[in-house]
């Protein structure tokens, strides 16, 4: 179990009174983490990717008993693009009880001018996941994705292809996509503010095909709800073993990963606490409970510290600001 952890070198000088002692040289109490209710945020609506997996870590951190005392809270903050949850994370106190879930759409946004600051505003504390996108619709609507890209050739204008917002890697992996196949100027994309309204959307029909992380219709597709068509994976998802990949389709999509999920704190936190609960969240991933929701989500694990976190994202900022280029989205 994960226990409140005192964080920090510790430098005894004199005989003090327990609760005191002497940290690099000046006097403060014991650090614990937590020491209250960790809030974990979410930064868009529920049923979306972040809303679904923050909600595995959730159930991980509960059925597993890793912390004693507090509570692991899941935070929706919805609204501008994720926006919102990053100044409230931003603000927050360096304490490391409110904490972002977030993903590469922190580049993206960026790159496609949603806002003008992203990451590199915040203490990255811990890789945890990368999740590949689906291509789905209604069973029965298209044969295939293939079927629906020769229906927009054929019928330019009349269809929509459905989004959960704009300026995110979802848009940018819809753009690669479409713009691979031939048919992005052959329909409307529409921005639903979120993967729960998307998915509503679809099953309205007010859209025919859309895009989305994987995990948000893996469970839908799988009772046979929806329909998955493709996936952007380098391989078929273990899950899905009857459906074909972009790459299978003759679909040259750069990324195929557009997600990295990270764990995101408040500027300033100190590098001790950063390292115990980065620690936290590699027991989290690492759970059987976790491997196994993970496995039934599409989801591949991969845990990695901070500062790889933050290599990881200069290292996708690069690639994702020349294709935003290369689509003329900026």
């Amino acid at each position: 179990m994960q226990k409140a952890v005192r964080i920090g070198t510790i430098f005894l000088i004199l005989v003090l009174p327990a609760t005191m002692v002497f940290a690099g040289g000046a006097a403060e109490e014991d650090v614990e983490w937590p020491q209250r209710d960790v809030r974990y945020v979410i930064p868009y609506a529920p049923g979306g990717l972040s809303d679904v997996t923050g909600r595995l870590i959730e159930r991980t951190v509960r059925e597993e008993g890793l912390l004693d005392d507090v509570s692991f809270v899941i935070t929706n903050i919805e609204g501008a693009s994720a926006g919102n949850a990053m100044v409230e994370v931003r603000d927050a106190a360096p304490d490391g009880h409110l904490l972002l879930h977030h993903h590469t759409s922190f580049i993206s946004h960026v790159a496609m001018g949603v806002r003008d600051w992203g990451y590199e505003e915040f203490t990255p504390i811990a890789m945890l996941f990368e999740v590949p996108q689906a291509a789905f619709t209604l069973p029965g609507k298209y044969d295939s994705l293939e079927d629906w890209i020769e229906y927009v050739r054929a019928n330019p204008g009349d269809t929509t292809f459905a989004g959960s917002s704009l300026g995110g890697g979802t848009h940018l992996m819809a753009e690669m996509m479409l713009g691979s196949a031939g048919i992005r100027d052959d329909l409307h994309y529409v921005a639903h503010g979120g993967g729960g309204p998307m998915t509503a959307a679809i099953y309205a029909e007010e859209d025919e095909m859309a895009l989305t992380q994987l995990p948000t219709v893996l469970s839908d597709h799988l009772s046979g709800d929806l329909e998955i068509v493709a996936v952007s994976s380098g391989e078929r998802v273990p899950s899905l073993p009857d459906v074909p990949t972009f790459d299978e389709l003759g679909l040259e999509v750069p990324l195929q990963t557009s997600h990295r999920m990270g764990v995101w704190g408040p500027p300033n936190m100190p590098q001790e606490l950063v390292d115990q609960i980065s620690a936290f969240f590699e027991r989290v991933v690492n759970t059987d409970t976790f491997q196994r929701l993970a496995d039934e989500n599409g989801l591949f694990v991969r845990y990695e510290d901070g500062e790889t976190l933050r290599r990881a994202f200069e290292q996708d900022e690069e690639i994702i600001l020349g294709l935003v280029e290369e689509f003329g989205l900026n």
